[in-house]
């Protein structure tokens, strides 16, 4: 296994095999795993089953490629539960089924964003307003300039700091992404804070895999322990989340912008203990307040909260409020407040079939779910 996310991108083998066709496993209703989801049809609950039945159509002959699975939750029970063959992040023909721990790249900085909550909460953090500087203290000279000086943790989180970066609209295989750099780094910190001022923080969105590596090493220096240990006490385990996968980059820091490989059925969960307020069960994981800030804007002209994408939609005629956690190649925790559902994808497409989730979404599962 290759350790680092971005590595992932390093050839145009990686595109979906537009001839293959996916092949179903056995939906939800056969397919029994002991994980603490509790199963039901979607008719037991209301929802319409013939537009799922036409999106599973599409899947399976081909219409969209490359999915790997799709699961959709209603009312905190597992509907749909579908898994497909297809072409892996290497290129290679996989089977995909329940167990399969698949890479869910950028949604693993939405994972990183609930662990700060939990430090939050815990008082190990002081909140959103403390300077990022702080966690740092052995990398002082880099925020004597007094515009880094005035980074707080709130900025980086809603990856405002206002710092030079080159990631997006350049392909990932290019040496002047400053991402592949990043990867490389054995000093991850200082390759982010080292950079140029572009403008006061707080005031312009710039998408920046590097910012949140340096949240995961904050919350490492706050917690006195590695980011994964620390999620697997705190967040993994009150889930049932029992397997995962949480590469290190070369510095040694747990790569907190992407690493991280779960199993389909636990990003539900995921997305589940933000639909129910950041409760599972019975236990308050992380505050009801920090779940409402992390999926608000917060950041001017961009739906973009604490390192999670906040998303609308429109059907028929009215708006339908929502936010994802989003990944490259097309991994996706999506939560429908409002509709109490939550949809995960997982595939490896580039371009714009990446968006094919959105597609499915608004064509399919909103028309199937929003049955008031």
């Amino acid at each position: 296994m290759r350790p680092i996310f971005l590595s992932l991108m390093m050839s145009a083998a990686l595109c979906a095999d537009d001839k293959a066709e996916p092949k179903p496993l056995p939906s939800t209703e056969q397919e029994k795993v002991s994980d603490g989801w509790e199963n039901a049809s979607p008719g037991s609950l209301g929802l319409k089953t013939a537009p799922l039945e036409e999106m599973l159509q599409k899947l399976k002959d081909g219409t969209y490629k490359n999915i790997h699975s799709v699961l959709l939750v209603k009312k905190g029970k597992l509907v749909l539960d579908e898994y497909f063959r297809g072409t892996n992040a290497e290129g290679n023909s996989q089977e995909f089924g329940p167990d399969t721990l698949h890479t869910v790249q950028s949604c693993t900085k939405s994972v990183t964003s609930i662990l700060i909550g939990i430090a939050i909460d815990q008082k190990l953090i002081r909140g959103v307003d403390e300077p990022i500087s702080t966690f740092f203290p052995k990398e002082a000279e880099l925020f004597k300039d007094d515009k880094k000086a005035a980074i707080l943790l709130k900025h980086c989180l809603s990856m405002s700091a206002g710092l030079s970066w080159n990631e997006s609209g350049i392909p990932y295989t290019d040496p002047r992404n400053d991402a592949m750099g990043l990867n490389k780094s054995r000093d991850p910190v200082r390759y982010v804070f080292e950079r140029s001022v572009t403008g006061a923080a707080g005031e312009e969105f710039l998408y920046h895999s590097g910012i949140s590596i340096s949240l995961g090493e904050a919350l490492h220096h706050a917690a006195g322990m590695d980011v994964d240990l620390f999620a697997e006490k705190h967040l993994f385990g009150p889930l049932g989340i029992t397997r995962f996968r949480w590469p290190k980059t070369p510095s040694g820091a747990v790569h907190t912008g992407g690493g991280l490989w779960l199993r389909p059925r636990d990003m539900a969960k995921l997305g589940q203990l933000f639909l129910n307020k950041g409760r599972w069960g019975d236990q308050q994981i992380v505050s009801e307040a920090w779940v409402r800030e992390s999926t608000k804007q917060q950041v001017p002209y961009r739906g973009y909260g604490y390192q999670w994408w906040v998303r609308n939609f429109r059907t028929r005629d009215h708006l339908i409020e929502g936010f994802a956690a989003q990944g490259l190649g097309g991994q996706f925790i999506i939560v429908l407040p409002d509709l109490e559902t939550v949809a995960v994808f997982t595939g490896w497409n580039v371009g714009a079939l990446t968006e094919q989730p959105f597609d499915m979404l608004q064509r399919y599962i909103i028309p199937a779910v929003d049955v008031k």
